[in-house]
């Protein structure tokens, strides 16, 4: 199977919580009347882009606007080898200003004035997809194992969960050192180099002459380990939060993979001491108010924390208490919506279908075509 040869192969639209598609290339009406007023609130607007990851995206917004990350908020993640619209919103700025902006591959559509936009505030998420080297003619499953995909730990540089499970042990000298050492061979030479560079020299304000531009993140660190070679938590603080929290979901988020793993093995309907959500066995995102199954399933979930040498209340974090993570349960299986195949050829198919969010289009393409 090959999948996201080009952006246009693979896209992504959200769907609001009342149910509107962000169709590609939509055009809105600005809705003038709201609670707030230019200057007030938030501004409401649609980012369509290509091939350009989410935060990737409001990185470089912000810095063209010459403003704070912080005032930026979006609803979900998207995919950066794709072209995706999504819901995003910006505390205090007029809509002149951003209809002004104009980067490359980056399109934004102003909406309205009015609350900002959380994370979570979408139902799903829409997406049109070419498959090559596939049977186009395979019958295709409809409920499929709800795993999370590699871009939630990384595409080139799968260590998400790595820097994750560090920070939720309280070392954070490992997850500075895990972001700015590990490599890996997909990263460009450049990469790897200034990598293993400052594995060696453990020098960072000579790295800071050295490491990639585009590194940006990796460079935020050094800063401040230049000025405080110990203040590990304090580098890590000058990440923005969403990055951070994205590291401890991420670890979460390999955890439940684990457990589904062990699952698959006991088959995927309801069994005694599970956790139903509308009737579907759930797994645990844990954290340190996690309720657990019971059951066999409660022995896969007591068995990973004992592991990992985890207990619940290490989500608790006391040294970074604003990264701390309740836990909740993610269903084990996704049931596919709307699928239809739109065009086919001898080995390959477009197909479009629906998923609610957090569920991952590439696993479930996977899982498909097997």
């Amino acid at each position: 199977m090959r999948i996201k040869e080009k952006p246009e192969d693979f896209i992504v639209e959200e769907i609001r919580p009342d149910g509107h598609v962000l169709a590609r290339g939509e055009e809105y009406k600005f809705r003038e009347k709201s609670a707030c007023s230019p200057g007030e609130g938030a501004l409401i607007f649609v980012l369509e882009k290509n091939n350009w990851g989410t935060i990737g995206a409001i990185r470089e917004i912000a810095k063209r606007l010459r403003i704070s990350q912080k005032r930026l908020n979006f609803a979900g993640t998207k995919d950066r080898r794709a072209i995706t619209t999504q819901r995003c919103s910006v505390q205090g700025l007029e809509r002149e200003a951003l209809e002004a902006l104009k980067i490359k591959d980056i399109i934004l559509k102003p909406l309205a004035y009015g609350a900002e936009v959380k994370l979570g505030d979408l139902t799903g998420n829409r997406f049109t997809i070419l498959v090559k080297d596939v049977d186009p003619d395979k019958k295709l499953p409809e409920v499929i194992p709800n795993y999370f995909g590699e871009q939630r730990f990384g595409t080139l540089r799968p260590i998400t969960h790595l820097v994750g499970k560090a920070i939720v042990e309280e070392n954070v000298k490992e997850a500075v050192e895990t972001y700015l050492f590990k490599w890996f061979d997909a990263e460009p030479e450049e990469d790897k180099e200034a990598r293993k560079r400052l594995k060696k020299e453990l020098d960072y304000t000579t790295a800071l002459g050295y490491y990639p531009h585009h590194l940006t993140y990796e460079r935020t660190l050094l800063g401040r380990l230049a000025e405080a070679p110990d203040d590990y938590a304090g580098a890590l603080r000058r990440l923005p939060r969403k990055l951070l929290l994205m590291f401890v979901h991420a670890y979460q988020s390999d955890l439940f993979n684990r457990v589904l793993d062990k699952r698959r093995a006991l088959g995927l309907e309801p069994l005694e001491g599970d956790i139903l959500q509308d009737g579907v066995p759930t797994g645990p995102l844990y954290g340190y108010e996690s309720e657990l199954a019971t059951g066999k399933q409660g022995e896969i979930e007591m068995d990973l924390l004992e592991d990992e040498w985890l207990e619940l209340g290490q989500f608790s974090l006391h040294k970074m208490p604003e990264l701390s993570s309740r836990g909740l349960r993610r269903p084990l299986t996704v049931k596919v919506q709307g699928l239809e195949i739109l065009e086919k050829g001898s080995d390959w198919l477009r197909m479009r279908f629906s998923l609610p969010k957090g569920c991952y289009a590439t696993t479930v393409l996977q899982e498909m075509f097997r």
